[in-house]
C-alpha cells in the first residue's frame, strides 16, 4: 500500500487552446487517458479535479474547484481538501509525455516537506508534484489575499525540489506540456 492519491488537475480555461486539453485525442487516445495510465500504478486512489462534467466519463471522482478562477492553487487547494491521503501526487492534465517511472522517482523521494517538485535544467516543475493534504492551510491562506501564483506557494511552503534531468527515463520532452494548438500538432507528429 503507497498511501498516496493520484491527482490529475483537469481545471484549466484552455484559452489558449480553445478546447479542453485533457480530452483532445493524441494518437487515438485522450491525453488524460496518458496521464492515469502513468498515475495507476503509483497511487492507490485517484481523483480529477475538473470544471468539466464529461471527465465523470473516465469513472473517476471528479471535484469542481472549491474557489473558482484561482487557476491551478484552486486546483491544488481542491485536491488537498478532496484527497483522503497525506501524500498526494498532482499531475497537470497537458504533460501527455509524463512516465509512471519519473512519477515513482519522485514518490521514492517523499519526505518530511510540504512539497517534493522535479526540477530540471533550471525549469520548475510545480504541476507535476507530492503535495501533502496537511498543506492545504497554507494554500487556503494564500488564495485568501488573492496570490494564485505557484512560484509564490512553493516560497511560502516547506518545498524540496528533485533533480530529474539524471534520471534514464528523463528527456526533453517529459514534462513537455501542450497549451496551443500549433503545440498539440507538433505532439501528435512525435
Amino acid at each position: 500500500m503507497k498511501n498516496i492519491t493520484g491527482i490529475i488537475l483537469a481545471g484549466g480555461k484552455s484559452s489558449r487552446m480553445g478546447t479542453d486539453k485533457g480530452l483532445l485525442e493524441l494518437n487515438g487516445k485522450k491525453i488524460i487517458k496518458y496521464i492515469i495510465e502513468q498515475l495507476t500504478p503509483n497511487s492507490d486512489a485517484l481523483i480529477l479535479i475538473s470544471n468539466n462534467e464529461r471527465y465523470t466519463e473516465l469513472g473517476f471522482p471528479v471535484y469542481s474547484d472549491t474557489i473558482k478562477d484561482c487557476g491551478p492553487m484552486g486546483g491544488i487547494f481542491t485536491a488537498l481538501e478532496k484527497s483522503q491521503t497525506e501524500n498526494n501526487m498532482i499531475v497537470s492534465c497537458d504533460i501527455p509525455n509524463i512516465t509512471s517511472e519519473i512519477i515513482s522517482y519522485i514518490i521514492a523521494n517523499i519526505g518530511k516537506q510540504e512539497v517534493l517538485v522535479p526540477i530540471h535544467d533550471g525549469h520548475i516543475e510545480p504541476l507535476c508534484g507530492v503535495y501533502k493534504k496537511s498543506a492545504a492551510v497554507k494554500f487556503k491562506r494564500l488564495l485568501d489575499t488573492g496570490n494564485y501564483k505557484m512560484k509564490d506557494a512553493l516560497k511560502t511552503l516547506n518545498t524540496k525540489y528533485i533533480d530529474v534531468s539524471e534520471h534514464p527515463d528523463f528527456s526533453e520532452n517529459t514534462f513537455l506540456n501542450i497549451n496551443t494548438p500549433q503545440e498539440f500538432e507538433a505532439q501528435k507528429l512525435k
